[in-house]
C-alpha cells in the first residue's frame, strides 16, 4: 500500500463524523425553514368549523275545529299565512260578534257618554256584567265589561242607545266598507245563530282595529279590571275570559266566544319576538278552544 493512500485512507475515516453532523443539521435546517412557510392548523381551530345546522321543519298541528287560520301580519301590513284550515267557511261566531261591536261604538260614540241600563239590557242571557236596571255606566267601561267578560248586557246596552237595529245596520255597513264579504251581523251580542263570519274575515277585521283603534286592543290584553262608576264607586272586578292570558307573554289580547250552536270559538293577537310583527290566530268551532290555541301558538312561534 503507498503512503499516499494511507494518508487518503486516514484522512476519509477521520472525516466521517463531520459529515455525519454536517448531515443531521442540514435536515434540521430544513424542516425550520419549511415550518416558517407553513405550519398545520391547531386542533382548536379545527373544533370551531362545525357543520351546518340542519333546518328544522314544524310539522303542522292537528286541529279539530271547522275552521282556523294564522296569519303573520309585518309593519308594513304585509300579510303571510301560516296555518289554515277552512279558511272561508261561513260559521256562526258567538261573542267574536262583540269585536265589531265595540269598532262601531268606539267610532260613533263619546267614550265619556252614560248609558242608561234597561231592563231588556239587563235580562240578556248570561250572567256576566252585573249591571243593574236605572244605573248609568260610560261608553268606555261598557267596553271593558263587554271584551273582558264577554258580557251581552253590555253589548246590548252599548246598541240600545241608538236602537238595536240602527246598531247592527251600523256593523254590517262597517263589514261591508273592510270588505268582510263573508260576515254578516244580526245582533250585537253574537247570540243569534245568524251572525256568521270566516276566519279570514275575522283577521281582517282584527288587522284594522290592531291599526285603526288601539284602545281596543289595550282593554282585550287587561287580565283584570277594577271598573268604578262615573261617580268613582267601585261596580265589580272583571276578570277577562282569556283564560290563556298570562300563560304566554307574546299574548298582546284576544276574544272568546261560545254559543250551543257556534260551539267555542277564539281569536287571540300575538306578538313575533323575532322581528315585532303580529300573529292574528282564530279557531272556529271548536270543541276545546284553548288547546287547540295552544298547539298554534308553539307551532308559529
Amino acid at each position: 500500500m503507498s503512503r499516499n493512500f494511507r494518508i487518503f485512507l486516514i484522512v476519509f475515516i477521520l472525516s466521517l463524523p463531520f459529515w455525519w453532523v454536517v448531515n443531521i443539521f442540514g435536515k434540521y435546517s430544513e424542516d425550520f425553514f419549511l415550518a416558517g412557510f407553513y405550519q398545520p392548523p391547531p386542533q382548536v381551530f379545527l373544533a370551531q368549523i362545525k357543520p351546518p345546522e340542519p333546518i328544522i321543519q314544524k310539522i303542522p298541528p292537528e286541529i279539530g275545529a271547522k275552521s282556523a287560520i294564522s296569519v303573520k301580519i309585518g309593519r308594513s301590513g304585509d300579510q303571510q299565512i301560516v296555518l289554515e284550515k277552512n279558511p272561508d267557511g261561513k260559521l256562526p261566531i258567538a261573542s267574536l260578534t262583540k269585536l265589531m261591536t265595540a269598532l262601531v261604538a268606539v267610532e260613533n260614540y263619546d267614550l265619556s257618554q252614560e248609558i242608561l241600563i234597561t231592563r231588556e239590557a239587563a235580562d240578556q242571557p248570561e250572567d256576566f256584567g252585573n249591571l243593574k236596571v236605572g244605573e248609568r255606566l260610560s261608553v268606555e267601561n261598557l267596553l271593558h265589561i263587554m271584551l273582558i267578560e264577554s258580557s251581552n248586557d253590555a253589548a246590548y246596552a252599548i246598541a240600545d242607545e241608538i236602537g238595536q237595529e240602527t246598531f247592527v245596520d251600523l256593523m254590517n255597513l262597517e263589514a261591508e266598507r273592510l270588505g268582510l264579504e263573508s260576515t254578516s251581523f244580526k245582533d250585537p251580542t253574537g247570540y243569534n245563530p245568524e251572525n256568521y263570519s270566516t276566519s279570514r274575515d275575522l283577521v281582517k277585521l282584527t288587522s284594522y282595529i290592531v291599526k285603526e283603534e288601539p284602545l281596543i286592543v289595550e282593554i282585550l290584553s287587561l287580565s283584570e279590571f277594577n271598573l268604578y262608576t262615573p261617580d268613582g264607586v267601585f261596580h265589580h272586578r272583571i276578570l277577562n275570559t282569556n283564560v290563556i292570558l298570562r300563560d304566554y307573554p307574546e299574548i298582546i289580547g284576544g276574544k272568546t266566544g261560545y254559543t250551543r250552536e257556534a260551539g267555542e270559538c277564539f281569536l287571540l293577537i300575538l306578538k313575533n319576538p323575532k322581528n315585532n310583527n303580529i300573529f292574528i290566530n282564530v279557531v272556529l268551532g271548536s270543541e276545546n278552544r284553548f288547546e287547540e290555541m295552544k298547539k298554534i301558538i308553539e307551532y308559529v312561534l
